[in-house]
């Protein structure tokens, strides 16, 4: 279709030339937002967690910056590998693979006696050294939990 002289004449809205949106467009429109962001939400959530996850102990390293942070007094460590048909301590778990025996002990910053003595039992290194951090991490919410309890003299222990 050609229009004489090249110019094209639309009609204004006001004069009621244009097609009207019908009505449920608009809220066709905000359900499709609103899915999109109940969409959104559980991805933001998963993101802004992962941030506040603690990334596993795996090496000597990664253990020796965690238990300084949590053991400021000073720790120390020692690890037994057990190779295959080799005896092992009584208290040690039933497993099919050799072990890692890692005892770890926390000292007292004053005197220097140990405060805290403890054994976990792995089958790899890296998982050995993951459960001593653990263990020191309950250990530190457990302290928190009792610290909290005493100060608002709910302590169910009578100190």
């Amino acid at each position: 279709m050609s229009v004489p002289g090249g110019v094209l004449l639309l009609a204004s809205g006001v004069q009621g030339g244009g097609v009207h949106p019908p009505p449920d467009e608009p809220l066709l429109l905000a359900l499709v937002i609103g899915g999109l962001v109940m969409l959104c939400v559980p991805i933001a959530i998963y993101v802004r967690n992962r941030s506040r996850r603690r990334r596993p102990v795996t090496d000597q390293w990664g253990a020796l910056a965690v238990m300084g942070e949590l053991c400021p007094e000073g720790w120390q460590a020692h690890i037994t590998l057990y190779g295959w048909g080799a005896p092992v301590p009584a208290d040690a778990p039933a497993s099919r693979v050799p072990l890692v025996e890692l005892e770890w002990k926390q000292f007292d910053e004053e005197s220097g006696r140990v405060v805290v003595a403890r054994r976990v039992w792995a089958p790899t290194i890296g998982q050995a050294l993951q459960m001593m951090v653990e263990d020191r991490r309950t250990d530190i919410t457990l302290e928190e939990i009792e610290q909290a309890a005493a100060e608002d003299g709910n302590s169910p222990w009578g100190e």
